[in-house]
């Protein structure tokens, strides 16, 4: 039965250690109704995803990640819902360590977010080639190996499957318009879309690709479209900052993204789908306007040095997203406002306690 429930975490199991064994992998939390496994874990997107599923559900979360240490699990999701975490160890590479992580936690459901960004696939694409393709059928392969616990299966694709902005005439981008990836970190991720449709023909498990675009917010911290975000903890720390575009772009809340995967992974779906996330189209201007009234809101009154530069950057923009809404009419869509505000209050937080560094 798929459901939402919010109730107390169960009490914490006694274990040594928060990281899970490979042998010893159930010693970490007592079984649950579903089990969930977030590859890639640990970055921007699977942190907000593992949160929204230990606050919304009562599932055991099997969090997998390249590096695993009890400081940083408690680092990223705190003290309180750790007995419902197992944190492994996971290479994308080794199909036969995936099929003993599936079923050594009778995993039910799966969301794949593991994956190089563009700039190292760029560097070098060979292990781009390995990690975002390869793995990603690694896993599905372990999947079917596994299919009657699955329940799930949800790919993390990516906006960069669609061409320039250009490239599409209109005041919107249909969800569907052509694929035209400018990048082997988009094709890749076009080519993963498609396997996880083999999957769905193949095993009848109800998978779903999703295709997050620029995320700002908590956990966001690399690459040039992490400019806005890297804005706003300069305001927090008081300091001046130039964002070196002006672009429209599709601004995505992180948290909304991981409410937004956590309820394509938990509501009622029994299909194959494609979906883009809700967004806020705005140019560079717009964001910072809004940026400065949250500040001010806040009382950060003058402190506010956020500067614009001239680069014109082609950013996919003007997708449509009402289809994922429809389909899932429980996912947020936080006004840009607020999101700001939020995001400015988290990076607060962390400069009081001296972690924020810039």
């Amino acid at each position: 039965m798929e459901h939402f429930i919010n109730r107390p975490a169960p009490a914490t199991p006694k274990t040594i250690s928060l990281v899970a064994k490979e042998k010893d992998v159930l010693s970490v939390t007592e079984s649950t109704s579903e089990r969930i496994l977030v590859t890639g874990g640990f970055g921007c997107i699977g942190t907000q995803v593992v949160k929204w599923l230990l606050s919304n559900t009562d599932a055991t979360v099997v969090v997998g990640a390249r590096e695993v240490t009890d400081a940083r699990i408690s680092g990223l999701f705190g003290d309180s819902t750790l007995s419902r975490l197992a944190c492994v160890s996971l290479e994308v590479r080794d199909q036969q360590q995936l099929e003993r992580v599936l079923q050594a936690h009778d995993v039910t459901r799966v969301v794949h977010l593991a994956a190089l960004q563009t700039p190292a696939c760029n560097a070098d694409r060979d292990l781009g080639l390995q990690i975002n393709l390869a793995g990603t059928q690694n896993l599905i392969e372990a999947v079917k190996r596994c299919r009657p616990t699955l329940r799930r299966f949800v790919f993390a694709s990516s906006v960069a499957v669609y061409g320039p902005r250009r490239s599409y005439p209109g005041p919107k981008v249909p969800m569907l318009a052509e694929p035209a990836p400018v990048n082997v970190y988009g094709a890749w991720k076009l080519t993963g879309e498609q396997v996880t449709r083999f999957l769905f023909q193949e095993t009848g498990i109800p998978s779903l690709c999703i295709r997050p675009g620029v995320l700002f917010g908590p956990g966001r911290d690399a690459g040039l479209t992490a400019a806005p975000t890297t804005a706003m903890k300069h305001v927090a720390l008081r300091k001046a900052y130039e964002i070196p575009f002006k672009s429209r772009q599709d601004y995505l809340y992180s948290p909304d993204v991981g409410a937004a995967f956590g309820n394509a992974l938990m509501a009622p779906f029994s299909d194959y789908g494609v979906f883009t996330l809700p967004s806020h189209t705005v140019d560079t201007r717009m964001f910072v306007d809004t940026l400065r009234q949250a500040a001010a809101e806040l009382g950060y009154g003058e402190d506010v040095q956020i500067s614009i530069g001239d680069a014109e950057v082609p950013f996919i923009c003007d997708l449509e997203f009402e289809t994922f809404l429809n389909a899932f009419p429980a996912a947020p869509h936080t006004l840009l406002l607020t999101a700001v505000k939020e995001s400015l209050i988290f990076f607060r937080q962390q400069v009081e306690a001296g972690w924020l560094r810039v």
